[in-house]
């Protein structure tokens, strides 16, 4: 082939010029303007031109039938193909024969080698394959405009599991969100999903998001060891907590001048490192979620250990004293028997006037002297959120005094088990925080401190050595009071179990090693709660759109301000401000509530004038 300057050339599927010859290479003029140096074999020759454009113009499709009878099964030059197809031998005619060869539908070959016309039986098979991609684009194109119109039929289904797959963070990518135009995020497939009527307002995709398991460990529980108990169970004993709690694993109770803190005793079943243990170990904690409770260990281990389900129930028992200074004081500790009655902390009240009264007295002291250390105590509102038969339920947690009771009976009984390990220099998950950052001068008493307070704490960390947590006012400090519900307290169990029975303890290489599991853990599912709460929470507010309540300015940062609403526990920020002072209540109203994004857009109120 003459490659002379000005003839139409194919190279790499597009068309080309050519316009120099530079020795064994010829320049190329590519369509769309780039240029190249190439060599001939890298080229296909389609006409010696002149090319006056490119590409060229396409002419029309002969008729593919028509022209194979013509060619009558014979095997004809390229050129003469062009001039039979489209009688014409130009650039254009050249252009065109050749889209049509690479179809390869009606006819094939190449421009060197010549053209033929292809069998009867292949031509059909292209046609069907051609009708096919044609119907497959006509029914994706139908189904993406169902999607835009939120007409979804229910074979439809199956093609948006890919967006739902998005929606809980379990891909990066959706084909359909990318001819749709819509940016692949979590946020935007849940928006279009129930756009689409696919998910409703109950589908929750945070769990999914985070990866973590909802349902319970699949696990058997071994058969409790036989081991040596003390009967206690004609000590009164009385595991206090929420109504609607399950996993009851600590009660109190006073004898001979003692606080007795009762604790559940799973690992008289579970053994170091077995199954059960290293599944706990992953999971790192309970997982509490409105729509239910995933458990760190099997739920047999509550029904066998938690506190007050069998009339009697095996326990570690702590007996402890609160010394004139405050000090919690570990007096006696052993593998027990117990006999618990359970209550809720509304039925409890009439117990700090009766059985429990000298605990409390105890428990003031305890409480004066952790003042004394600095403990901070922040009484900010709270609420559970609860999904009960199908409706979402906000549920405020006043402070009563029996809950505070049982909180500091918790805590003192921590403090003297960690300074009773620590004399001993075992090693356990001590829970520590550094102190807090002081709040600016001039912020008020009530909320406003309280908020104060907690923004101004670091995040407190599990270390296999003492030391002090400021929070709470206590060095040293060690959690020992939920084995059903925290691995820490478990890792902290099998401690104080080899020392009752006199064997060797972990050492903190091996806390440490158990702490880079399961610690990492617990604190994803302690913030996936924070992020579940608030989607409900909203999805609350979104199901009542005439909800309207107080709110109270809590903290000013720069132009906004911070508002919680005491009613939901709920905060929001805000640049409303006209003049309010940290500390004023004011009524706010929702304007747009968004779980999907867990954003709420407030219309705050302004202060009534009470001469108007």
């Amino acid at each position: 082939m003459d490659f002379a300057p000005g003839c139409l050339v194919i190279y790499k599927t597009r068309c080309a010029v050519v316009s120099a010859r530079n020795g064994e290479k010829f320049e190329i003029r590519i369509e769309g303007g780039d240029s190249k140096n190439v060599r001939a074999k890298d080229m296909v020759w389609l006409h010696r031109g002149p090319v006056s454009a490119l590409p060229p113009e396409t002419l029309p499709d002969p008729n593919g039938e028509e022209l194979a009878e013509l060619m009558d099964g014979e095997q004809i030059p390229f050129g003469d193909f062009l001039e039979l197809a489209y009688g014409a031998d130009t650039p254009a005619a050249a252009w065109s024969a050749w889209q049509l060869l690479a179809r390869n539908i009606w006819f094939s070959g190449s421009p060197e080698d010549g053209v033929c016309a292809r069998e009867r039986a292949a031509v059909e098979s292209a046609l069907a394959a051609i009708r096919e991609r044609e119907l497959a684009a006509e029914r994706r194109a139908a189904l993406l405009e169902r999607i835009r119109n939120g007409a979804l039929l229910p074979e439809d289904r199956p093609a948006m599991r890919e967006i739902e797959h998005v929606a809980r963070g379990e891909t990066p990518s959706s084909r359909i969100m990318h001819e749709l135009k819509i940016e692949a995020i979590p946020e935007k497939a849940h928006q279009l999903l129930l756009r689409t009527g696919v998910w409703d307002e109950w589908v929750d995709p945070w769990p999914a998001r985070f990866g973590v398991p909802t349902g319970d460990p699949e696990l058997p529980l071994p058969e409790s060891a036989g081991e040596e108990r003390t009967d206690l169970t004609a000590m009164a004993a009385y595991a206090i907590d929420d109504a609607d709690s399950g996993d009851p694993d600590d009660a109190i109770g006073f004898a001979d001048g003692l606080l007795w803190v009762h604790v559940a005793d799973p690992l008289a079943a579970i053994q170091d490192d077995d199954p059960v243990d290293r599944e706990a170990r992953q999971r790192g904690a309970n997982l509490y979620l409105p729509e239910g409770i995933s458990h760190m260990l099997p739920p047999e281990a509550t029904r066998r250990f938690g506190l007050g389900l069998q009339e009697i129930s095996p326990a570690l028992s702590f007996a402890l004293s609160i010394d004139d200074d405050g000090r919690a004081v570990l007096e006696k500790m052993m593998l027990s028997r117990v006999r618990v009655t359970r209550c809720d902390y509304d039925g409890a009240g009439h117990l700090l006037t009766g059985e429990l009264a000298p605990v409390q007295a105890m428990l003031a002291r305890f409480r004066r002297r952790r003042a004394e250390d600095g403990a901070l105590f922040i009484d900010l509102p709270e609420v559970k959120i609860r999904i009960v038969d199908g409706q979402i339920r906000v549920i405020p947690l006043p402070l009563l005094p029996v809950r505070e009771l049982v909180a500091n009976a918790m805590l003192a009984c921590g403090s003297a088990v960690a300074q009773y390990l620590a004399d001993r220099e075992v090693a356990v998950p001590y829970a520590v925080q550094p102190p807090p950052e002081e709040p600016e001068e001039g912020i008020p008493d009530g909320l406003p401190l309280m908020f104060a307070r907690r923004r101004g704490c670091a995040p407190g960390v599990l270390q296999s050595f003492p030391g002090r947590h400021a929070g709470l006012g206590l060095e040293p400090y060690v959690r020992v009071t939920s084995p059903l519900r925290r691995y820490e307290d478990l890792l902290a169990h099998r401690q104080l179990r080899r020392l009752i029975k006199g064997e060797t303890p972990l050492t903190s290489d091996e806390i440490d090693a158990a702490l880079t599991f399961s610690e990492p853990a617990a604190l994803e599912r302690r913030k996936l709660e924070r992020r579940v709460n608030e989607f409900w929470l909203l999805t609350w507010m979104a199901q009542h759109p005439d909800w309207s309540g107080a709110c109270v300015a809590a903290a000013r940062q720069d132009d906004r301000l911070t508002w919680l609403i005491p009613e939901l526990a709920y905060e929001f920020k805000n640049r409303f401000d006209d003049g309010v002072r940290l500390g004023e209540e004011r009524r706010c109203v929702p304007v747009t509530v968004d779980p999907v994004t867990l954003t709420c857009r407030m219309r705050i109120e302004k202060a009534v004038d009470p001469e108007a």
